[in-house]
Order: C-alpha cells, then sequence, then structure tokens
C-alpha cells in the first residue's frame, strides 16, 4: 500500500531563531502551525535549538505516517539537518526494504553513530539520522506505518519494549548521550525488574531553571540516587557493608561520568558487570546524580543567562552557582559562596543551593563510606586522566589507600591499552574534529596528584572537600579523589558531539577507574612503618594550638578557651555586574574596600564562552595582581586547561581603597565582588554565613601522635622545651641518647640557651635532627656540624601562594618516591589558607646554605626549602613549610584540621625521619617508601 503523494521542496534554510525572536514570535507565528508554541520549545530541545520558527520553513515534506512534531521538525531545521527519527513498519518486509538502504553495522571507528539501526521485536522498527530528502525517499516505502521524533542514547526508550537489549546501550551502540528523561526512566526500570539489587531515591529538587513558556519559576529537576548491592533493602546487611560513592557528572557539561556510571550500574543490576559481581555481598555501590539543571541547561524552554549554552550542556546550576563550591568544608570558607550545611542552613539558601544540601544530608545517611569519587571532564592535559587528590585531612592509612588505588588504575589502564600510543591516533582525531587542534596526544594515559599538581589551583567548597573530612566534622571520613578526562567538556564552538570512537575509550577509563576503587574497598589494607628499631621526639607547645574557644564571638571551653563570647560589627556588600561582549567594548567594575575590610572575593561567570580577550584585576595602587589571558586559555593547542565558565580570585585583608576588575571580552561576562567588613580580626559566621561556629581544637604536632600508632618498632613521645632544657633527649650525664631522632616544628625556646645547647649535645651524640616550618629558625642559633655556619640573617618566614616544592633533585633520598607531578607539600584551605599569598614557609638563602656544605632537595621562591646538612654522624633536615598551626583569621565556620599534608608531603616527612613506609594488601607486602636510616 503506497503513502500516498508527498512533495520534497528545499528552501534556502532560515537563520536559527534568538531566544528574543522565539518570544515576538509567539504571538502570530503559532497561530496556524500544526503544533503549539510549548511544543516547539520541546522539540527545539532535542534537535539542539536548530528549529526554524513556523513560517520559515526549509523544506515541505508531508506524508500520513508523520506525526505532527515529526513533520515540523522535517521541515523547520537546516537543510542537511538530521532529525533523529524512529519508524515503525507494518511487516519484515517493509523493515527490510528500508534497511537495504539506510542500515549501517554499528562501528566504533565512527566519527557520529550509525546512520540507522533496526529491530523486528515486538513490531519491526529502525532508528535513523534522517534529512527532509531522506524522509521523502522513506515514505516511498510500502508499509511505514509511524514516523516520530526520537532523541536519545538508546533508539528505543519511546516505544513498546523500550528495553529488550537492554537500557543503556553499549557506546558502540549509542545513538547520542544519554539523557536526563531517559536516566529517570531507566533508573525505575531497573528498580522495577531487579528489586534485590537496586535502590532509587529521590532527593529534593535543583534549583531549576525558570520555564517562561509554561510560566513556572523555578522548574526544578529532581536528583537521583542509586544504591547498588545484593539485599539492598536488608537495612542491617546494607549498613555493614564498605560503600563505594560515584558522583556523576556534578558539573553538568562534563558528561563522561554519567555515560560510564549509568552503563556500570546497570550491568551491575542485571549481574553483567565483569570485574564487580563478586563484590556486590561485601560492597555496595552508591550512584548520585548530581547535578540535572546542568544537565539539561540547553532545552530552550529554560531562561539561563547566556544563549549560547542553548546548544550544550552548562557546568552549573540555576542558581547559576559552580555546583562543586557550595559544600561545608573545614577551614576557608568564601563568603561569595552558599555553603550547605543542612544543620542551621538559613532558609534562603534552600533557594539556591537546595540541590547541594539534599545531597550532603542524604549522604550521611550511608555507614562505612569508603571511597567517594567525584568525576569530571577537561579539555586537553598532558595525560589522558587526572586524578586529583582531596584536601580533606587524610591520615596514614588513608594517604596510602588513595596512592594504592591510583596506582592500581594507572595499572589497569596499562593493562588495558599498553600505552597511549595505542588509541593516540583516536585521540588525535578528536582533538582535530572537536577543538580544532593540531597533533595534539597526552603524554600517558594516567597521572596524579593534589588539585594544585594537575589544575594550577586550590579550591574550597568542593564534594571531595567536604565528604574526605571527619564524621566529627560533619564529613563522610571517605578517601575522596576528584578523576578529570579529556573530551569530556565543551566550548561554545566546539560542541560536543556524540563520537563512538573517542566516547568508547573515555568511558572504558573511567570503568577502569570504577573497578578499581571497588576492589580496593573490598580488600584489606594496612601501613606501617618501620624505623629498624629507633626512637623518636618531637618538641610540642601550646603556641601551636589553635582552637574555637579562642575565638572573640564564642564562648565555647573546648579548650582552654579565651573567647569572651562578644558579638562585633559584621557586614557583607555585593557588586553584581554584567560586562557585556563585544571586540572594542571594555568593561571596568570597581568596589571600595576600607582598613576594615576583612576580604574581598572576586566571582566570574562565563569565561567558558570568552575565545579572546583578558581580564585584569588591579589594586588601589594600580597594580595588576591577578590576569587572565582569555585568547592563551582558549587555544585548542595549548593542553593547559582553559577557564571554566565560574572562576574566583580571594585576597585576606585587602589594602584599602578602590579595586577595579577589567574585562575584555567576545562573551557577556559576569563580574560579582564580595567585600566583608568587620571591626574584628575574626569574622563572625553567624553574621556573615548564619551559621554557627564548629567547636574544635587542633595542632599540628597531632601528625606525629597518629602517626605513632603505625609504627612497627621503637617510640615516638612527644616533649615539652622545658623536658628538652632537662636533659629528656640524653641518657643522663653518659653522653649517650635516649633517643635517635628529634622533631622541632616551631621557634618557642629559640631565646633560651639550655634549649639551644640540649639539642646541640643531641646532635653531636648522633642524634638525627629534623626542622620544620618555623623550627628552621634554629638553624641561626645551632653551633654545630654545617649548621654552625648559618647565621640568622640566613633565615627567612615568607608567605606564599602555594605551599610547593620548586627545582627538586629527585636523587635526594628525602624524594625517594616522589613523582615529578607532586609539588604541592600541604593543602591550605582546610587549615584556614586561602588561595591568596598566605601561606608560611621558612627559607634559608641559597648561597649560605650551599656554603655550609648542605645539599638541596627543592626550593621555595628560589631559596632552600627543603634539604640536608650534616654533623659528623648526624643529619640536619630542613623542611621549610610542612606543618603549620592553622589560620582563623578568615571564615572557617565548619571547623580546622590538625594538617592537611599531601601525599608528597607525609613521605617527605617520613623520609626525613629516616623511616620505611610499609604498604600491605589482603596481608602481601605490595610497596614500600623510603629507607631505614
Amino acid at each position: 500500500m503506497s503513502n500516498g503523494p508527498y512533495q520534497a521542496q528545499p528552501r534556502q534554510p532560515a537563520d536559527r531563531p534568538t531566544d528574543d525572536a522565539a518570544d515576538r514570535g509567539s504571538g502570530d507565528a503559532f497561530a496556524d502551525s500544526p503544533i503549539d508554541r510549548r511544543t516547539f520549545l520541546s522539540l527545539s530541545a532535542t534537535t539542539g535549538a536548530a528549529l526554524a520558527l513556523p513560517g520559515s520553513a526549509t523544506a515541505d515534506v508531508r506524508g500520513e505516517p508523520m506525526t505532527d512534531e515529526f513533520e515540523f521538525v522535517v521541515n523547520h531545521t537546516p537543510e542537511g539537518y538530521e532529525a533523529a527519527t524512529v519508524i515503525e513498519f507494518a511487516d519484515r518486509a517493509a523493515l527490510e526494504a528500508f534497511a537495504a538502504d539506510y542500515e549501517e553495522t554499528p562501528d566504533p571507528d565512527l566519527s557520529r553513530p550509525p546512520k540507522a539501526v533496526t529491530r523486528e521485536s515486538p513490531t519491526p522498527a529502525a532508528h535513523a539520522h534522517l534529512t527532509a530528502d531522506e524522509v521523502a525517499a522513506v515514505l516511498e516505502i510500502d508499509g511505514v506505518e509511524r514516523l516520530d521524533v526520537s532523541p536519545g542514547a538508546n533508539p528505543w526508550w519511546k516505544l513498546e519494549a523500550p528495553y529488550a537489549d537492554g537500557v543503556f546501550p553499549p557506546v558502540e551502540e549509542a545513538r547520542s548521550f544519554v539523557s536526563y528523561p531517559e536516566v529517570c526512566q531507566g533508573i525505575a526500570h531497573l528498580e522495577a525488574a531487579c528489586p534485590d539489587r537496586v535502590r532509587v531515591h529521590t532527593l529534593e529538587e535543583s534549583p531549576g531553571w525558570p520555564n517562561r513558556y509554561t510560566g513556572t519559576d523555578p522548574d526544578p529537576q529532581d536528583i537521583y540516587v542509586v544504591d547498588v548491592t545484593n539485599d539492598v533493602r536488608d537495612a542491617a546487611s546494607f549498613a555493614d557493608k564498605e560503600t563505594v560513592v560515584y558522583s556523576l557528572s556534578i558539573h553538568g557539561d562534563e558528561r563522561a561520568g554519567v555515560e560510564t556510571g549509568a552503563r556500570l550500574l546497570e550491568d551491575l543490576a542485571r549481574g553483567e558487570a565483569d570485574g564487580f559481581e563478586d563484590l556486590l555481598d561485601d560492597i555496595a555501590f552508591v550512584f548520585v546524580f548530581t547535578n540535572p539543571d546542568g544537565w539539561v541547561a540547553r532545552e530552550p524552554e529554560f531562561d539561563i543567562p547566556r544563549g549560547e549554552t542553548r546548544l550544550n550542556f552548562r557546568r552549573g546550576n540555576a542558581a547559576d552557582v559552580d555546583t562543586n563550591r557550595q559544600y561545608p568544608t573545614m577551614g576557608w570558607v568564601d563568603p561569595a559562596f552558599r555553603p550547605a550545611e543542612p544543620d542551621g542552613a538559613p532558609d534562603d539558601y534552600y533557594d539556591v543551593v537546595p540541590d547541594s544540601l539534599a545531597v550532603v544530608d542524604h549522604l550521611r545517611e550511608y555507614e562505612n563510606v569508603t571511597y567517594l569519587c567525584d568525576y569530571h571532564g577537561m579539555y586537553a592535559a598532558d595525560h589522558m586522566v587526572f586524578n586529583l587528590e582531596t584536601n580533606a585531612p587524610l591520615g596514614h592509612d588513608g594517604t596510602h589507600d588513595l596512592d594504592e588505588v591510583n596506582i592500581r588504575i594507572g595499572e589497569g589502564m596499562e593493562a588495558h591499552w599498553g600505552d597511549i600510543e595505542a588509541i593516540a591516533d583516536d585521540i588525535e582525531r578528536a582533538g582535530e574534529e572537536q577543538y580544532g587542534a593540531s597533533d595534539y596526544v597526552p603524554a600517558g594515559l594516567f597521572d596524579y596528584g593534589t588539585v594544585y599538581d594537575s589544575l594550577a589551583y586550590q579550591v574550597t567548597g568542593s564534594l571531595l572537600g567536604w565528604a574526605g573530612q571527619p564524621e566529627a566534622f560533619g564529613g563522610l571520613g571517605a578517601i575522596t579523589v576528584v578523576p578529570e578526562i579529556i573530551f569530556a567538556n565543551h566550548t561554545p564552538d566546539a560542541r560536543i558531539e556524540w563520537k563512538p570512537y573517542i566516547e568508547r575509550h573515555l568511558v572504558t577509563a573511567y570503568r577502569i577507574s570504577m573497578r578499581e576503587y571497588a576492589e580496593m574497598a573490598a580488600a584489606e589494607t594496612d601501613t606501617t612503618v618501620a624505623t629498624g628499631g629507633q626512637d623518636t621526639a618531637y618538641v610540642t607547645t601550646d603556641a601551636l594550638t589553635r582552637s574555637s574557644a579562642d575565638l572573640p564571638y564564642t564562648d565555647q571551653h573546648p579548650g582552654k578557651g579565651r573567647g569572651p563570647g562578644r558579638d562585633r560589627a559584621t557586614e557583607v556588600h555585593s557588586r553584581h555586574e554584567v560586562v557585556r561582549s563585544g571586540s572594542a567594548d571594555r568593561g571596568t567594575v570597581g568596589t571600595e574596600t576600607t582598613g576594615s575590610s576583612h576580604s574581598l572575593s572576586v566571582r566570574f561567570t562565563g569565561l567558558g564562552a570568552a575565545s579572546d580577550g583578558h581580564i585584569r584585576i588591579t589594586d588601589p595602587d594600580g597594580t595588576i595582581v591577578h590576569e587572565i589571558d582569555l585568547a592563551a586559555k582558549a587555544d585548542p593547542d595549548d593542553p593547559t586547561p582553559r577557564p571554566h565558565d565560574f572562576e574566583g580570585w580571594f585576597r585576606h585583608r585587602p589594602d584599602a581603597g578602590q579595586w577595579d576588575v577589567e574585562v575584555e571580552s567576545d562573551a557577556d561576562i559576569e563580574v560579582e565582588l564580595t567585600v566583608l567588613d568587620t571591626d574584628d580580626e575574626y569574622p563572625d559566621p553567624r553574621a556573615v554565613l548564619g551559621y554557627e561556629q564548629r567547636e574544635y581544637t587542633v595542632n599540628p604536632m597531632q601528625f606525629f601522635a597518629d602517626l605513632s600508632d603505625h609504627i612497627e618498632d621503637g617510640d615516638m613521645d612527644a616533649f615539652r622545651v622545658r623536658d628538652v632544657c632537662n636533659g629528656r633527649l640524653l641518657r643522663g650525664n653518659s653522653g649517650k641518647r635516649h633517643y635517635d631522632k628529634l622533631v622541632v616544628s616551631h621557634d618557642e625556646g629559640l631565646d633560651n640557651p639550655r634549649y639551644i645547647a640540649a639539642i646541640e649535645s643531641f646532635v653531636a651524640a648522633g642524634g638525627d635532627l629534623v626542622l620544620t616550618d618555623t623550627g628552621v629558625h634554629l638553624l641561626g642559633a645551632l653551633d654545630v656540624g654545617d649548621a654552625a655556619a648559618i647565621d640568622p640573617a640566613d633565615l627567612e618566614t615568607v608567605t606564599v601562594r602555594y605551599a610547593t616544592l620548586e627545582d627538586r633533585e629527585f636523587e635526594h633520598p628525602l624524594l625517594d618516591g616522589i613523582r615529578p607531578r607532586q609539588q604541592e607539600l600541604w593543602k591550605g584551605p582546610q587549615l584556614g589558607y586561602t588561595t591568596g599569598a598566605d601561606q608560611p614557609a621558612t627559607v634559608v638563602d641559597g648561597d649560605a646554605f650551599d656554603a655550609a656544605g648542605g645539599r638541596a632537595a627543592g626550593t621555595t621562591d628560589d631559596d632552600v626549602s627543603v634539604g640536608t646538612l650534616t654533623a659528623g654522624d648526624a643529619e640536619i633536615n630542613v623542611l621549610g613549610s610542612i606543618l603549620p598551626p592553622a589560620q582563623q583569621t578568615v571564615l572557617h565556620p565548619f571547623g580546622m584540621a590538625d594538617y592537611s599534608l599531601s601525599f608528597m608531603g607525609h613521605t617527605l616527612l617520613c623520609n626525613a625521619l629516616g623511616f620505611e613506609q610499609r604498604r600491605y594488601l589482603d596481608g602481601d607486602l605490595v610497596r614500600t617508601y623510603g629507607e631505614i636510616r
């Protein structure tokens, strides 16, 4: 039976309508249209906003099998546009006739999904990407019963029996990225089909974009959390299991997490996850679909600030915030963000960060969260995957478990691919097709370090920072990490499109990552420290202690409290401006600070859309203190990570006067300046944020008390300055040592001759001395060995933006086990340090250190901060910035950490003590770091 007459009359394609054009045309344009205005906008979403308005047709293809929606799409998209089309046939013969011309076998080497795929049951059907001319030809086939719009990854998800071949198809068979409604429907199906393995939680909704077409303002989306394990509804069994949490695409434009997680979720539910199935009796898997607003942002019915994101996903949520800066992390909190602590959150926070509040509240219900992995995406980089180490404080066990899982992920990728050359052709091709980059191939498959080590910045308020902090401080006590993967982000002029040949590698890499976390969670791990029977003393002091009771706005007394509990005047001033794009336009946004200004925070929104121009921040003297070269950051051949849509800058105690932000850009840039004024040195979080101060008492010397629990042999004891003066380091008057190692991390007692003499006697007796932080100033007072040549004038305590080690000599024993990627010694935010230049380091003049006979291991600001001096048979090891006391002068409502060493800093300190770190997995010694000396 023929489908009747049709016409195919291509015309010149109309320009894609702007949002304003859609509004202006909403009156007459839809009066005689086969679809209404809302349907038009919904269809526009499915076509990537390619639709032209009614009355601006680009073709005229008609036929009875076409739904009104499908007809409209075909006739109102640009010439050559391929509509996602589902076709139902009357019989197999009709299907075969269609397949003969259009069906393609899925091919992982394609730059696009196959032209068409087919299935025979329950009814003959096909899914194809068809132009108007091709639709006209399909209408000639006898037995075509229905043509409809059907976007998404699964070609059948809108038909009868959509999951006969699975919910989320393999990458090679997917028609596009998985969509938000697909996931909503798909996880509901998996829960119904596999109730003993799958449990779906629906959390509070996202902030929600305003829907100007339905009048719903806001129009929020549900946040889903899915538990997968054996006997998932047995509360006692679930609580006993180790839990691994996968946060998927918290930045909505970084899709690799969702693409991998959705497929793994299904495989686990069905018992088809190779490498995972044996773990389900012991491990609970939790999948969090964290940012639905960023996921649905390109749907045009939503009113979002910048129209170019209609064609792409979006990093943040509808509250116009970076969804990975709102979590209630210990230490420094930037007042420009809204920390999402459910306990005591002000009412208006539930309008701005309801998603983060809901995630925090829900995840706290889980017992035994071992790992939380927050999957992200980046542009180009020097390795295919980076793992970013948590800022949260980790003890000895956690530090080693994180390092071990990183090593195993790298080994897993090498076992799968060999090396980067195995996929170099695909990567180079994707760089050219997606970003216009030429000859781009990373140096390797995998590397890892801190946030700074990999991305050259630091953050406060991150999901991994919150989840990694102790449960006593509101966290999960988990080992947390952020994986980042290339080609999982977009620019406005480089829209992410589904390319099976590269997506298969991204999903494979993250699948390997997820497997290794699960296997590590199931394993029995242990780490010890071998000293060779040596005993260690460290000098502690109350001068390093920081307590919430000492703050002027508290009347708490967890320690030796001095806080009088008085109120102080505190005010927060914000200014928000939009600097419009234009090659010749330059806008300046400014704010005034005073002598009472405690901090200045600058937040930029829209940088991800910029490809040319610059941003400069100038201080009251006119000096440029921060600059972003937008053209350089947008260069596709530059592997340096380009700016995200949201970026920030912070200055503690800004100079009084006029601060200006100069913007010249080819995109609209939003600038928000936040000034915190207070009459006191310590801002009250109740006045600024609405939260009560969490109690804490911290001291960095807790590191040694914690490490002592892992020592196989030998003692580690704390002394006061007076104990050292009283001869506790030596055995009476025998001249023999009672201890083999001594650590001094402060300069208390520097002016006490008895104290200095006791340390000199200890070193002269062959005891090794480790000087850290301001304790390095003892070098100027000691008259023993190489230290005798160091004068007080050769020493200086400076402040730096990040405590990193430069110009490293990797052959130095102190750097045993340290890799080139690793630079950051400790992570500042959880200790109250900001991204301004406020982190302390005590350094030695390089010439003086060399002249004294020292061997430098690394420098900070061109001076020696890590190195070794000798005194006869004894070593004097210098670590100028490793265990600083917490800084209380910035907002820190959620408490403080004692210390927050990176793996590099942890290993450096153990090496300085001459210890060997030993790592065990399921009872077997798998790795050692350092040597006993």
